[in-house]
């Protein structure tokens, strides 16, 4: 029985199991060391016999390999299971592993296995792929026929001069642009212009539903140069720097903005004025406006370049639910789109897992694929009770407006919280997006969002073409008639991003959301992700008791044993 897996190192990194062609785990490093987009998989790696006795292949990735270290994490993980393995060189010469060198191949090999398609033309878009001598990745267009993918396009960052001065590269056939930074590169400068970390784009996306179209901001992301040539790329010899764009616009640093050759720096956005927190609004508008354009002529120019009607969207641009739902929606009847969930970078690890397999298509149906929930816990002091409950008690509660926490079984894998290790709440409540901003500590334009019955998602939602939204990928328009139903979870703008559920999919969500549902009328619950702001999402037993210890949260449903915690 073959054992293979894949450690991704550099931001978000994650390892990932393979044994006999299927995947067994996928583990997070971040969800372990609770250090947001963690880059050493310390953890994640001491986790992995957990698993399996033995591994008979490795590979990694990084997004900048040609500077990586690999020895660290192939001692550490030979040395996990040869205790004894170390010789006077400390080599481990006779472990077998590889090094991918495309960044962007991986985001696609996951899409496309996840996807079920035989064929299929695959978008890959992100801030910035792998280095190579002439440029960064940035946009990748693939054509997939019985397996075999074929690079159509590669849009790569940089003006074709050479950028890392260790490889005498020629520049492909395939590479279409090499002088502007493109659309996803722009989309993460911006977010460090409004002073958020450039990986939490989605903060920019929340924000942008409360701007609008300002004659003064440029365009951002011109369709017709493939992203933006007023910004231009910093790189330096030595290792750039992990997580930030190095964007520059009018060559001054991207925190400085430029409206009409006037410099305007945007402070953070809890001390801006009035005035400069439109700006922020309305510059989050534009973007996200060029951004949907830019990704709808995109994809519409992939679908020319083959007779495929299957249309795969993956990389960490595939993350913007907004934009997804926008372009679904702009798409031919016949044009089958799926998005891959686990986009952001963590998931590289998943496709050189699979690259280890024959790489089979299959229908991605579950993304409970991180670690078992124990129940080892002890309560402290008085003020913390433990009931027996059944579904239609904690749906009683939350009815009475309480937040209530939920953990049970495999955590989910991606950033999308799924009813695993989530926090419900009432989504009748007029104010219940402040009140769980409150909590939470989040940012006032911070949407949430909301679970549902798969078979009641048409009476609330338009869906277009969609019948579910399993894994949470679509910010869908609520419908008119049922927004006042469902406050809570309707952006300013009138979407939700929704995620519709089964009782196959997850039993006891189902089964509490239906109590819901026969208590309220309204078969949909508030979900969002069970953490307070600047932590990641709860992962253990232990995770979740610090969380509601150190919140304002009362209550936590362990539905697999049926217990109610309270903590007074």
């Amino acid at each position: 029985m073959a054992v293979n897996i894949c450690i991704n190192t550099g931001h978000d990194s994650s390892v990932s199991i393979v044994k006999d062609g299927k995947l067994l785990v996928h583990i997070v490093e971040e969800r372990l060391s609770h250090n947001k987009h963690d880059e050493f998989p310390v953890m994640s790696i001491g986790k992995v016999k957990d698993y399996v006795d033995s591994v008979d292949s490795c590979n990694y990735t990084h997004l900048f390999h040609q500077f990586a270290d690999f020895k660290w994490p192939t001692h550490l993980l030979y040395k996990i299971f040869h205790p004894n393995f170390w010789d006077s060189d400390g080599s481990v010469e006779d472990f077998n592993y590889n090094v991918f060198q495309s960044h962007h191949d991986l985001h696609a090999i996951v899409s496309l296995c996840h996807s079920g398609f035989d064929d299929a033309v695959l978008v890959v878009m992100d801030g910035a792929g792998s280095t190579y001598s002439y440029g960064k990745e940035n946009q990748t267009i693939y054509e997939v026929c019985e397996k075999n993918i074929e690079i159509k396009e590669r849009v790569i960052v940089g003006d074709g001069s050479e950028v890392v001065d260790i490889y005498n590269q020629a520049i492909p056939n395939f590479i279409k642009d090499t002088t502007n930074i493109g659309a996803g590169y722009v989309y993460a400068s911006v977010t460090e212009c409004l002073s958020f970390n450039a990986i939490d784009c989605g903060k920019t996306m929340g924000l942008s539903a409360y701007g609008e179209d300002d004659e003064n901001i440029p365009e951002l992301i011109s369709i017709q140069n493939c992203g933006n040539d007023k910004f231009t790329l910093r790189m330096t010899m030595g290792q750039p720097q992990c997580g930030h764009t190095h964007a520059l616009i009018n060559e001054h640093p991207v925190k400085d903005f430029y409206v009409n050759e006037y410099e305007i720096e945007i402070p953070p956005i809890d001390l801006c004025t009035e005035e400069q927190l439109r700006l922020q609004q309305n510059l989050a508008y534009r973007v996200q406006d060029d951004y949907e354009k830019y990704l709808i002529h995109t994809c519409k120019r992939a679908l020319e370049m083959s007779n495929s009607r299957n249309l795969i969207l993956s990389g960490g641009c595939a993350l913007n639910c907004v934009a997804n739902y926008k372009l679904l929606k702009s798409l031919p009847e016949d044009v089958n789109l799926y998005v891959e969930p686990v986009s952001d970078d963590s998931g590289v690890s998943l496709g050189g897992a699979y690259c280890l397999t024959d790489m089979n298509t299959f229908k991605l149906e579950s993304l409970y694929l991180g670690g078992q929930l124990e129940y080892d816990y002890e309560l402290v002091g008085n003020n913390e009770i433990e009931y027996d409950v059944e579904p239609e008690n904690v749906a009683e509660i939350i009815s009475l407006g309480n937040i209530v926490a939920i953990a049970q079984g495999r955590s989910e894998i991606g950033p999308r919280a799924l009813g695993n290790r989530s926090l419900l709440f009432d989504p009748r409540v007029k104010d219940g997006k402040d009140v769980v901003n409150k909590i939470k500590n989040r940012e006032y334009f911070r949407p949430f969002a909301g679970t549902v019955l798969k078979e009641h998602a048409k009476d609330y939602f338009d869906m277009d073409r969609l019948d579910e939204s399993p894994f949470m990928m679509y910010a869908v328009d609520v419908l008119p008639h049922k927004r006042d139903e469902i406050p809570s979870i309707v952006h300013v703008d009138g979407t939700c991003r929704i995620q519709t559920v089964t009782l196959e999919q997850n039993k006891n969500y189902y089964n509490l959301i239906s109590e819901f549902y026969k208590l309220t009328g309204v078969p949909i619950l508030f979900n969002t992700s069970f953490n307070l702001a600047g932590d990641t999402m709860v992962e253990t037993i232990d995770d979740a008791f610090y969380t509601l210890r150190n919140s304002q949260i009362n209550y936590m449903y362990l539905p697999e044993i049926g217990k109610l915690i309270q903590i007074n």
